[in-house]
């Protein structure tokens, strides 16, 4: 297959930094400090007509000092200074540009004719650009990041991201290490001045190191029917999640004032043409890096059938509800799995699913009844995926011999989601060996069980489509 253009904005041999500074207290110095410190190959060429050098690497006056051909050019300087730059380059010596600055079309009137502009000398350079007002690109699998904040490791994973906001951004280190999801690339589209959702979801359908697209849009800048194309080719062979924003007159009137995308058409004739493609909805940010985790780390289960096991009784008749509300049915574990648990029963019979730990755990020492429970369910043919919540702090546990019978869950194919009963702190030892091992924690019953009605959805498409 021919490479795809953005091959070079995301696998540059060289990067420019027109706009790098030493100076700590300025965001554009983590521009070339995430360069250096990550430890990315190609060359780093900063530019600034006020310095020698930053980091220790020759400064250049204009990009045009060079003097040889450079892939991919950052551009973060004052708005007012972009137009004289761009019309400057050597349209025959530059790969790709990523515009950071901001204040164009976003603020409309005077910015929107500067970007027009832009776009026109671009073009007529032969020059393709992301941005403006992106932060972008990343990918983990040569350390090169293109952001404004400082980065130590980028996690590697199967899961890319397109954005179409830095609103990721702040989140960013938090998820690759707390939020223990690994990334394979991410691009942020910003004004979409140029490249668009449609060439971002391009390059990732055919990215083979990533398993998992999730795309957030406010607009569709590009072909709106090359897009659902897209999406309908590239869901048999991987998800695609999809957060929109700008649903509401009020949102379309907020994306308007931040990325300069007018918002338009029905939200629900949009739902309607994802869910035909097999596109996964995501309805908040949080539902969007949740089921960003549960797709990247779990099995697509074979049937809707799903055993469910709490600490308080009230809390599995809650998540019982949102099992039937999210498409999914509660499991009726077999004969085998009576005989296997029964025995740390209290005097009297209780039901296997929902499963209560509060009564078992209350009658019996503490053995391993979460491992019974998981390895019991990951044997039952009448079940095909799990929610389960974990023990109250005050029981002492040593997370590989506890956690460790969890695994029988993965081997089987059957997709676990876990939850802790108090506020979730993903830095624990407990959850952090969990997600090591591809067991993925979310915060409560009701995130775990839509985590796990949206595989099984996915999985009900795939089927339909065969």
């Amino acid at each position: 297959m021919q490479k795809h253009f953005l091959e070079r904005f995301l696998y540059p041999s060289s990067v420019a930094v027109i706009g790098a500074t030493p100076n700590k207290l300025a965001v554009n110095y983590h521009l070339v400090e995430n360069l250096v410190n990550l430890g990315y190959k190609g060359k780093i060429h900063p530019v600034n007509p006020n310095q020698d050098e930053v980091f220790g690497i020759k400064t250049f006056k204009t990009i045009n000092d060079i003097g040889e051909y450079v892939d991919l050019v950052v551009i973060s300087v004052a708005a007012r200074n972009v137009l004289e730059i761009i019309r400057n380059l050597p349209g025959d010596k530059i790969g790709g540009i990523v515009l950071v600055t901001g204040g164009f079309s976003e603020i409309g009137g005077e910015g929107k004719k500067i970007q027009d502009e832009i776009a026109r000398v671009l073009k007529e350079k032969g020059i393709r650009a992301i941005g403006p007002n992106a932060l972008s690109p990343i990918n983990s699998s040569n350390n090169l990041a293109i952001s404004f904040f400082s980065r130590s490791t980028l996690l590697r994973g199967n899961v890319s991201f397109i954005f179409q906001s830095g609103m990721y951004e702040p989140r960013f280190n938090w998820m690759m290490s707390d939020f223990h999801l690994g990334v394979a690339k991410l691009i942020d589209l910003g004004n979409k001045m140029d490249i668009n959702e449609v060439d971002a979801l391009e390059y990732m359908s055919q990215d083979p190191e990533t398993r998992v697209i999730c795309i957030h849009l406010e607009s569709i800048k590009g072909s709106g029917r090359r897009f659902f194309e897209l999406l309908r080719q590239t869901t048999p062979r991987k998800p695609v999640i999809v957060l929109k924003g700008g649903r509401t007159e009020a949102g379309a009137r907020a994306a308007m004032s931040h990325t300069g995308s007018l918002v338009q058409g029905s939200d629900i004739v949009f739902e309607s043409a994802m869910k035909q493609a097999g596109a996964i909805k995501a309805d908040t940010l949080d539902d969007f890096l949740y089921l960003a985790k549960a797709f990247s780390y779990l099995p697509i289960p074979k049937s809707n059938r799903i055993a469910i096991a709490t600490f308080p009784g009230g809390e599995a008749v809650l998540a019982t509800d949102t099992v039937y509300q999210n498409g999914l049915v509660m499991a009726e574990p077999g004969k085998a799995s009576y005989e296997r648990l029964h025995k740390t029963f209290p005097a009297w019979e209780i039901a296997l699913n929902p499963y209560d730990f509060g009564i078992i755990y209350t009658f019996s020492s503490f053995n391993n009844n979460h491992g019974a429970f998981i390895e019991a369910m990951a044997d039952d043919d009448n079940v095909d995926c799990m929610a389960v919540q974990l023990p109250p702090p005050v029981f002492p546990i040593d997370p590989e011999s506890f956690c460790s019978p969890f695994l029988a869950a993965p081997r089987k194919g059957k997709p676990l989601a876990i939850w802790p009963p108090h506020m979730l702190r993903f830095d624990t030892d407990l959850i952090t060996w969990l997600e090591a091992h591809s067991i993925p924690v979310f915060p409560s019953a009701a995130i775990s069980v839509r985590c796990l009605a949206a595989l099984h959805r996915y999985g009900k498409w795939l089927a339909s489509i065969k």
